[in-house]
C-alpha cells in the first residue's frame, strides 16, 4: 500500500509563490504593489509582513489583535495544502475544514468552517438524522469572499485572526476567521509557474499558475489549476481522494482610482467509503482493521462566481463584492461495525448568494479612521438523508428537507488616535437572520412529522460589539485589550425523539463576550520577536441535536436539544528569532482550558466537562536554515508538533464508569515533519519533504465509541500516517 509514484513530467502552470503581495481592498495602494522594501530572508532583520486582516493595508505586528500569517510559499514546499495542515502550527486552533456534518459524520459538507475550533469554541451541531448546515462559530473566507472555494492552491497568504471578528467581517466571524488570499492577477508582467508532487500512496498531486498581462499596466489574467490524488490510507480504494480545481481571475485598472476584479473558480471532489472498518477491541490501542466492502464513489462539486470592485472617492473608497456560489452532493456511505447501515446523502440544490458593501476613509495617517459595511446572505438547499439499517432494515430515519436562510448585517468600526501612541477602538453590528425548513421526516418506519408554514420558521436578532485600547510603548513594542462580542445564530430541524417518533428540535441563538490582552514586541534590533496573549471566552450555550440520548443502543438512536453554556480561558506564544545570519527558530504554543457548564437532564450523557478534541498545550518548535551553493540555495526545516493527552469525543457516564474512558483518549504526542528545498536559480526548485517521520498513529477527533463493556468503537479513519514526497517547481 505504501507505494510511490514520482511523475517525471512538468506541468504547463505553477503554484502559488509568494512574489508580490496583491490586496482586493486597495490593489492601487503602493505598499500593495510590491514586497520589495521587505529585507531578504538572509538577513538577520525580521522582515515586515504586510496583512489586510483588519480590512486595511497595515502590517501584522501594527495591527493590534491575535493574528497568525502563513506565507503560500512555505505551505507549498513543505506539502501543507488541506485547510488542517496549514492551520496546524497556528496557537489556539484545532481542526480544519469540516469533510462532513457534525450530525451524520459522513459524506461532505456545504459548510467546512464548522471542523474549526478556535479557543475551545466548537460549532453547534445540527439534529440527528439531518445534514442541514448550522451556522458555523468560525469563518472561512477565500478571497474576500464568506465561505469560498479554491482555498487550497495558488496561495499567496493565509490570515488567522483569533476572537470575535463580526465588526470587521460578514458572517459567522463568532470565535475567529481563517482568510486565504491567493495570487492576484499582475498586469505589468507574463508569469508562469508549475509543481509536480508525487508521494507514497499513489499521491499525484500537480498545480499550475499563469499570468496573462493583456494590457499593459491594465488588464491582467491569472489563470490557475490544481489536480490532486491519492489511494486510500488503509485500503487503495477505501477513503481514496480526487480533488480537481480550477480558478480565473480577470483585474481591470482602467484608472487609479478604480479596480474591478472577476472572478470564477470550481471543486470537484470524489471520495470512496468503506474498504475497512477500524475498531478497538479489548484494548485502547488494539486497533483491529476489518475489510469492507468499498461504497461507491461520493461526489462533492462546487462552482462560483464573484467580483470585488474598488472606488476611491477622494477622503473615501468604496468596496463592493458581489458572490455566487453552488454547492452539490451525491454519496452513499457504507458504515459497518457494531451496527451496520447504508447511508444516502442526496443534495441536488444547494446555492449560496452573498452581497458585501464597505466603505472607509481613505486617510491612514488621520487621528480617526473609520469602516463601515453591509451583508446580505441567501442560502438555499434541498436534501435528502436516508439510513437504512442492513441486511434488513428498517430506515433509522428518512428525510427530505428544503430550506431556505437569509441574513443581513450591518457593522462599523472605528479606531481614533486621541494621542500620538495611545489609540481607542470601537465596533458593532446588527443581525437579523431568518430560517424557513420545510421537511418532511419518519423513524423507524414510524409515522412522518411534516414541518410547513410557519411551523419551520425561525428569527434569530442580536447585537454585538467590540472595545479596544491599544498602546505603543515603544515604536517597536506594542501592548492592547479588548473586549468583544459574537453572535451565533438558531436553527430548526426535525429528528427522532426518545419514544422513536419524529420530533421539532430548535437551537437557541447565542452570544459569545472574550476578554482579551495581548502584546507584540521586537527585541535585539529586530532580530527577535515575541507576540502574545491572554484570553477568556464565555460563551452563551454550545448546543446541538446531534448527540445519541440513547447510547445503549446505538442502532435507536434518539434526540433531543442539548444545550450548556461554555467557558474557555487560556494563553497563546508566537516566538520568532533569526540568531544568525542564514537561520531562523520559531515557537508556536498555546494553553486552552474550554470546559462546559451543566447540560441538565442531559448530564449522564458527559462523563467529562472538558471540550472534547481541544488539547490543554499545544505547540510547535521549528528551525529552518539556508545554505548558498553558488547561484543554488539549499532550504532547510525540521519542526516538532506536540500536544499534551485530552479526550477526542465525549462518553456517557455509565460508558467511563464501565472503563470506556481510555477509548476515547489520545495521550501526548509529538510529529516530527522535515522537508529540504533546492533552488536552481531564479526559476526550478526541488523539494522533499516527510510528515509524521516517526509514522505515529492514535485516534482522531470525533473518534466514535458506540458501545461499552468491553469496548469496541467504530470510528474514522486514525491519524495521517507517514507520508513522504517530492515536489518539482519551476517558475518564470
Amino acid at each position: 500500500m505504501n507505494r510511490i509514484r514520482l511523475p517525471l513530467s512538468t506541468a504547463l502552470l505553477g503554484c502559488a509563490v509568494m512574489v508580490q503581495p496583491a490586496f482586493a481592498e486597495d490593489t492601487s495602494a503602493p505598499a500593495a504593489a510590491s514586497a520589495s522594501n521587505q529585507p531578504s530572508k538572509d538577513s538577520q532583520i525580521l522582515e515586515e509582513i504586510v496583512i489586510t486582516a483588519e480590512r486595511r493595508i497595515s502590517t501584522a505586528q501594527k495591527t493590534a489583535a491575535s493574528v497568525s500569517v502563513r506565507s503560500g510559499e512555505d505551505l507549498l514546499t513543505e506539502g501543507r495544502y488541506e485547510l488542517k495542515d496549514i492551520l496546524e502550527d497556528v496557537p489556539g486552533v484545532v481542526g480544519g475544514a469540516a469533510t462532513s456534518t457534525s450530525s451524520t459524520r459522513a459524506g461532505g459538507t456545504d459548510n467546512p468552517a464548522s471542523g474549526l475550533t478556535i479557543r475551545g469554541v466548537q460549532s453547534n451541531g445540527g439534529g440527528g438524522g439531518s445534514i442541514t448546515s448550522t451556522a458555523a462559530a468560525a469563518a472561512i473566507y477565500v478571497d474576500d469572499v464568506f465561505s469560498g472555494i479554491g482555498g487550497g492552491y495558488n496561495i499567496d497568504r493565509v490570515e488567522v485572526l483569533r476572537g470575535p471578528q463580526g465588526t470587521l467581517y460578514g458572517r459567522s466571524a463568532t470565535s475567529g476567521v481563517v482568510a486565504i488570499h491567493t495570487r492576484e492577477p499582475d498586469a505589468t508582467v507574463f508569469s508562469a509557474e508549475g509543481t509536480v508532487e508525487g508521494g507514497n500512496y499513489d499521491l499525484r498531486h500537480y498545480t499550475g499558475d499563469v499570468n496573462l498581462p493583456l494590457i499593459s499596466d491594465q488588464l491582467a489574467l491569472r489563470l490557475s489549476g490544481n489536480l490532486a490524488e491519492r489511494d486510500g490510507y488503509y485500503s487503495a480504494q477505501g477513503d481514496a481522494r480526487k480533488n480537481t480545481d480550477f480558478r480565473a481571475k480577470a483585474l481591470w485598472t482602467p484608472t487609479d482610482n478604480f479596480t474591478a476584479l472577476f472572478g470564477y473558480a470550481l471543486e470537484d471532489i470524489l471520495t470512496h467509503t468503506g474498504g475497512v472498518a477500524i475498531g478497538q477491541v479489548n484494548s485502547p490501542s488494539n486497533f483491529v482493521y476489518t475489510p469492507v466492502v468499498v461504497g461507491p464513489t461520493g461526489k462533492n462539486d462546487s462552482r462560483q462566481y464573484w467580483g470585488n470592485f474598488n472606488l476611491e472617492l477622494g477622503p473615501v473608497a468604496i468596496t463592493y463584492i458581489p458572490a455566487y456560489r453552488t454547492w452539490y452532493g451525491d454519496t452513499v456511505v457504507y458504515g459497518r461495525g457494531v451496527f451496520s447501515a447504508n447511508q444516502t446523502l442526496y443534495t441536488p440544490t444547494d446555492w449560496f448568494m452573498t452581497h458585501e458593501l464597505r466603505i472607509r476613509n481613505t486617510d491612514n495617517d488621520s487621528n480617526l479612521t473609520w469602516q463601515a459595511g453591509f451583508l446580505y446572505y441567501d442560502n438555499s438547499l434541498s436534501n435528502v438523508n436516508n439510513l437504512f439499517l442492513i441486511p434488513v432494515g428498517p430506515y433509522a430515519f428518512k428525510s427530505d428537507s428544503h430550506k431556505t436562510t437569509s441574513a443581513e448585517g450591518v457593522f462599523a468600526q472605528a479606531t481614533y488616535a486621541f494621542a500620538p501612541d495611545t489609540r481607542l477602538t470601537t465596533g458593532i453590528r446588527f443581525d437579523h437572520t431568518r430560517t424557513l425548513n420545510t421537511e418532511d421526516y419518519s423513524a423507524f418506519g414510524g409515522p412522518y412529522l411534516s414541518l410547513t408554514g410557519d411551523e419551520g420558521l425561525r428569527t434569530f436578532n442580536n447585537v454585538t460589539n467590540k472595545v479596544r485600547l491599544e498602546h505603543d510603548l515603544t515604536p517597536q513594542n506594542l501592548l492592547y485589550a479588548a473586549i468583544s462580542t459574537g453572535f451565533s445564530p438558531g436553527d430548526v430541524t426535525i429528528t427522532t425523539n426518545q419514544v422513536f417518533q419524529p420530533q421539532v428540535q430548535v437551537l437557541q441563538a447565542e452570544t459569545l463576550t472574550a476578554y482579551e490582552i495581548g502584546s507584540k514586541n521586537r527585541f535585539l534590533d529586530s532580530r527577535l520577536q515575541v507576540n502574545g496573549d491572554i484570553y477568556y471566552n464565555d460563551y452563551g450555550a454550545y448546543q446541538t441535536a446531534g448527540i445519541n440520548t440513547n447510547p445503549s443502543n446505538p442502532a435507536m438512536s434518539t434526540f433531543s436539544t442539548l444545550s450548556a453554556p461554555m467557558r474557555s480561558h487560556g494563553a497563546e506564544l508566537e516566538v520568532l528569532v533569526r540568531p544568525w545570519e542564514n537561520g531562523a527558530i520559531s515557537f508556536n504554543a498555546s494553553y486552552t482550558d474550554a470546559r462546559y457548564g451543566s447540560f441538565g437532564q442531559y448530564q449522564y450523557l458527559f462523563s467529562k466537562s472538558e471540550v472534547p478534541g481541544v488539547a490543554p498545550f499545544q505547540g510547535t518548535l521549528a528551525y529552518d536554515h539556508r545554505i548558498p551553493i553558488g547561484s543554488a540555495t539549499l532550504e532547510l526545516r525540521g519542526d516538532v508538533r506536540f500536544f499534551t493527552g485530552h479526550d477526542t469525543s465525549s462518553i456517557p457516564v455509565v460508558w467511563a464508569q464501565q472503563g470506556a474512558a481510555p477509548y476515547v483518549h489520545v495521550a501526548s504526542q509529538a510529529i516530527g515533519d522535515f522537508n529540504s528545498t533546492l533552488w536552481l536559480g531564479p526559476h526550478y526548485g526541488i523539494s522533499a519533504y516527510v510528515r509524521n517521520i516517526t509514522d505515529d498513529r492514535f485516534i482522531p477527533d470525533n473518534w466514535v465509541v458506540t458501545s461499552a463493556g468491553p469496548v469496541t468503537s467504530s470510528g474514522s479513519f486514525l491519524s495521517d500516517p507517514r507520508t513522504f514526497g517530492m515536489i518539482l517547481t519551476f517558475k518564470y
